[in-house]
């Protein structure tokens, strides 16, 4: 059994997108939601200062998406994991978000029913 929480930053261009989501999060004690960014060059700077054990993020976002965030965040921290969303249809963007070492893949749609359960299966299982 894990004794501290999960941690957890919420990349999205969306503010009620974050927003949701953080409150989802917080919802479950096992789980701290430690950061919120809106694109991922800011993600990738907010992940080498605060060390999450799991990143969701966007995959379409200005200044740097979240696909060339995940690329760079595992490039220089490995032990993160990544679960990458998207509200653009799921099915391109699963195969696309793995190639790119994404931990996992959700569609925005089913946020409320499976990003807890993904958050806690990506730390518990880390794999890339």
């Amino acid at each position: 059994m894990r004794s501290k929480p999960i941690t957890v930053i919420v990349v999205d261009d969306e503010e009620r997108i974050r927003r949701f989501a953080r409150h989802l999060l917080e919802t479950d004690s096992a789980l701290s939601v430690i950061g919120e960014a809106d694109n991922g060059r800011s993600a990738a700077a907010m992940v080498r200062e605060l060390s999450p054990d799991v990143v969701v993020m966007d995959i379409s976002m200005p200044v740097m998406n979240g696909l060339e965030a995940t690329r760079a965040i595992l490039r220089e921290c490995p032990d993160v994991h990544v679960i990458l969303t998207t509200a653009m249809g799921a099915d391109p963007y699963r195969r696309v978000s793995m190639s790119v070492g994404a931990s996992d893949f959700l569609d925005k749609s089913s946020l409320d029913s499976e990003l807890i359960d993904a958050v806690h299966r990506t730390a518990r299982h880390g794999l890339h």
